[in-house]
């Protein structure tokens, strides 16, 4: 006979759902493991996309900082310009002005 008691019958279908319970657990832990490392994977991604946009961020800084620079040598060159010819016209203009001035009294006086 296959099974001289019960007890033989219970012990087969005891080790059956060990098996099962173990090939589940198995099953289980390699879902996990893949999961992990989707998560890894996503993880790793993301911090790529992130140092590049930290370079390209570092790198438009850069960019503008050099701009600001020229802008500022550029603006110190415009000012000096309307200084000497803006100002330096209006002060001649003034100084005709005055120098009309003048003349008018020293003839008014001389009259």
């Amino acid at each position: 006979m296959l099974f001289e008691s019960s007890q033989d019958l219970l012990y087969i279908v005891l080790s059956l759902c060990i098996l099962w319970f173990t090939v589940f657990l198995c099953w289980l832990l390699y879902q996990a493991a893949r999961v992990l490392k989707n998560a890894n994977e996503i993880i790793e991604n993301i911090t790529h996309k992130l140092e590049l946009i930290v370079d390209a961020i570092e790198y438009i800084k850069e960019r503008v900082d050099k701009m600001s620079d020229k802008m500022g040598v550029l603006g110190g060159l415009a000012g000096k310009l309307a200084d000497k010819f803006v100002f330096g016209k209006l002060s001649s203009k003034l100084e005709e002005k005055i120098s009309e001035r003048k003349t008018k009294k020293t003839r008014a006086k001389k009259k």
